[in-house]
């Protein structure tokens, strides 16, 4: 097994992942926030339940997600590029949709 060696500088890419990672500082105010889904009486019991799930997981899904992509960076920078963007989009699509519907 070769020894791998630190990176010593940030690239873009890297700057992009960090960018990714910084929803994870507002995981407490999730934490807090999420009760207040149960308000809501348009949503069901349903909805309630998977969006408090991932009001409480994200941080760890992300980062899950980023060190997957910085692992696939390592062998295949465009297809991670690619992997990064479309992950992004899909969280920040997430994100949107549990603010806007269940804080309504």
């Amino acid at each position: 097994m070769k020894k791998q060696k630190m990176p010593m500088e940030f690239t873009p890419f890297t700057w992009a992942l960090a960018g990714f990672c910084v929803p994870v500082l507002l995981w407490p105010l999730a934490l807090l926030i999420s009760p207040n889904l149960g308000k809501n009486p348009y949503l069901t019991e349903w909805q309630v339940t998977w969006m408090s799930i991932f009001l409480w997981i994200y941080p760890l899904a992300l980062g899950i997600i980023a060190r997957m992509i910085y692992r696939l960076y390592q062998t295949n920078a465009q297809a991670a590029k690619r992997v990064l963007a479309i992950s992004a989009v899909v969280f920040h699509a997430i994100l949107v949709y549990v603010a806007a519907v269940g804080f309504n």
